[in-house]
């Protein structure tokens, strides 16, 4: 595997990377991270609003340009990420304009916070195709490139990086089931993903973001930190930093890893753990079942006279 040089500046030039969601306040993070270190960086996004209404098709664009006037090399294109013949024709597109699409980061999200009893199956629909959904699209579409021109592990890496939440993970009360299952498939996908594509050079990885400010936040009413002391917790460019280094392949050993971030902090999932088990062999009744998941909570049966 090749050692990286980190007594130099981290430098991404001849590296092509897709942003989905590219115009959202995350994925221009990523994108503004990726392209001032020298990438190429193409966004997609299909302009809708944070709740998946309308459509602005010259988004993409509007933020790529302002994104290139500033930092580097990004184009934007207009994608419905959901649908996936669109997704494969910009796959298309970018070897025929660039050769080549070392790193993936999908960003692309929208939300609709309800509770279940109100949720209706257009809002499921909307919410995990936009993020469960279009994320499979684009990890197929580039793991199924990546296979068939599969560099060794010791060459430059291709990368993919997912973006999930804690929400996903442990769950909360204000985002609502639809957003919470999506992001836990995502975290799922990524997991096997770093699995399969492991033989054919590519790290996959996934950022569950929090406490983030944008039009999420925006929307679902989030108390967040005003941005103007020294340290800005709640801007987009912590998410973004930590994904455009994961797609830099400066790292290739870290795959199938959730990351954290909140603010400047950066913490690694280590995942589901059985913290305690029951084993009383054979088949287990039910009333032998009772005291024993009270044990697993310390949360002891007692008798008549107060003693457990």
């Amino acid at each position: 595997m090749r050692r990286p040089d980190t007594s130099r500046p981290l430098d991404l030039s001849g590296r092509v990377v897709l942003v989905t969601g590219g115009a959202g306040d995350i994925g221009s993070a990523v994108a503004a991270q990726a392209a001032r270190l020298g990438a190429t960086v193409v966004i997609a996004d299909n302009g809708t609003s944070v709740t998946g209404v309308g459509e602005d098709p010259g988004r993409a664009v509007r933020v790529a340009e302002r994104l290139a006037a500033e930092y580097g090399s990004v184009v934007g294109h207009h994608c419905d990420l959901t649908d996936a013949d669109q997704v494969d024709e910009l796959f298309e597109d970018m070897l025929s304009e660039h050769g080549a699409v070392d790193a993936v980061v999908a960003a692309a999200a929208t939300v609709r916070v309800r509770p279940v009893w109100e949720l209706t199956p257009d809002d499921w629909r909307t919410v995990f195709d936009s993020q469960a959904s279009h994320t499979y699209l684009v990890a197929a579409a580039a793991c199924r490139r990546w296979r068939q021109a599969a560099a060794p592990r010791s060459g430059s890496p291709r990368s993919l990086v997912t973006l999930t939440a804690a929400t996903g993970l442990v769950g909360r009360p204000d985002l609502g089931v639809a957003h919470s299952a999506s992001k836990g498939a995502i975290v799922g996908m990524t997991l096997e993903l770093a699995h399969e594509m492991y033989p054919y050079g590519v790290s996959v990885n996934a950022v569950a973001e929090a406490n983030v400010r944008g039009r999420v936040a925006t929307h679902v009413g989030a108390q967040l930190s005003c941005g103007d002391s020294a340290f800005d917790a709640s801007s987009p460019d912590h998410v973004g930093t930590l994904a455009a280094y994961l797609a830099s392949g400066d790292a290739p050993f870290v795959t199938g890893q959730v990351f954290r971030v909140v603010g400047g902090l950066i913490g690694r999932y280590r995942g589901w753990e059985v913290t305690r088990s029951l084993d009383h062999g054979g088949f287990r009744t039910i009333d032998e079942l009772r005291p024993g998941i009270r044990r697993l909570f310390d949360a002891y049966p007692q008798d008549h006279a107060g003693r457990p």
